[in-house]
C-alpha cells in the first residue's frame, strides 16, 4: 500500500498515539542471579514513582494537549483528549489540510469519525480496546486490566536497563511492558494492537516524564509500528485538571444516525 493510501487512515491512527506512550525493540534478557521482583512490586513502584495513589485518584478529570507526527509521511498536527472518570474519553486530532478525527468512549458506546473515511460504532476488539484506554485510573486497576502478569526477567530497552513484565489483559491480548530498574516508571512496551487500519504489531518507547497536577506523566512517546516500519512521535505539551464540560462526550449527529432506534 502506498504512503499516500495510507495518509487517512494514519490520521485515524495518530491520536491514539498520544494515549499509548517506539523506535527501538528490546535486548535478549540477561543473566541475573539477584532474586527479581515480584509483578506486583514492579507495580507497586511505579505507582509511587508516578505520584502515589492518593495523588492519582484526587484527580477525576484531565485535559490533555500535544502534537503528533508521521515522519514518513511529512503529517503533523494538533491533538487534544479529554477524560473523566471513571471511564469517558474523546480524542480529537487535527492535521491541516485533512481535517479533524475523533475516537472515543463515553461509557457506554465507542466510535470514530474520519475525514476520508466516515462514521463508524465500534465494536468486539476494538470497542473493548477504547473501553480499556478510557479507563480513567488504569494505573491503579491492573490486576482487574491484566490479570495474569508475570515478571520475565531483566533486559535493555531503549538503553536503560529495565524489569520486562509479561502481562496478559482480560481479552487474552498479550503484551511485554519495560519498567525501569533505575526510576521504576514504564519506559515501553510492545504487543499487537486493533485499530482502524486492522491488527498491528507495535514498539512503544516513552520517556520524558513530568509532573503535571502531583502525578507524573510521560510526555514523549514513539510508536513504531512494525510491519509498516513506520513511526508515529506524540508529544504532551499540558495536562490540566479538572475542566472537562462533560458535554465534550455526546456524539455527534452523525454517530447518533448510527444507533439503532
Amino acid at each position: 500500500m502506498s504512503l499516500l493510501l495510507q495518509r487517512p487512515r494514519a490520521l485515524s491512527l495518530a491520536g491514539s498515539i498520544l494515549l499509548l506512550g517506539a523506535a527501538l525493540s528490546a535486548a535478549p534478557l540477561l543473566g541475573n542471579d539477584q532474586e527479581l521482583p515480584s509483578a506486583e512490586e514492579i507495580v507497586a513502584r511505579y505507582i509511587e514513582a508516578l505520584g502515589g495513589e492518593e495523588a492519582i485518584r484526587a484527580h477525576t478529570s484531565r485535559t490533555v494537549k500535544g502534537a503528533v507526527e508521521i515522519p514518513a509521511m511529512g503529517m503533523s498536527g494538533q491533538t487534544t483528549a479529554y477524560f473523566i472518570a471513571p471511564d469517558k474519553m474523546i480524542v480529537r486530532t487535527e492535521v491541516p489540510g485533512m481535517g479533524e478525527s475523533v475516537q472515543a468512549y463515553n461509557g457506554e458506546i465507542a466510535w470514530i469519525e474520519d475525514p476520508m473515511q466516515g462514521s463508524q460504532i465500534l465494536e468486539g476488539e476494538m470497542l473493548a480496546q477504547m473501553r480499556r484506554q478510557a479507563r480513567f485510573y488504569a494505573d491503579l486497576e491492573r490486576a482487574e486490566l491484566f490479570p495474569q502478569q508475570t515478571t520475565a526477567g531483566e533486559t535493555e530497552w531503549n538503553g536503560q536497563t529495565a524489569y520486562q513484565l509479561d502481562v496478559v489483559d482480560v481479552d487474552g491480548n498479550e503484551t511485554s511492558q519495560y519498567f525501569a530498574k533505575e526510576t521504576g516508571l514504564l519506559i515501553g512496551a510492545e504487543g499487537t494492537q486493533a485499530n482502524a487500519m486492522g491488527p498491528m504489531e507495535m514498539a512503544i518507547t516513552i520517556g520524558d516524564y513530568q509532573e503535571f497536577g502531583g502525578v507524573l506523566t510521560a510526555t514523549s512517546t514513539s510508536t513504531n509500528l512494525v510491519s509498516m516500519a513506520m513511526e508515529f512521535i506524540a508529544t504532551v505539551e499540558s495536562v490540566t485538571y479538572g475542566d472537562v464540560d462533560p458535554a465534550v462526550f455526546e456524539p455527534s449527529d452523525a454517530i447518533k444516525a448510527l444507533l439503532p432506534e
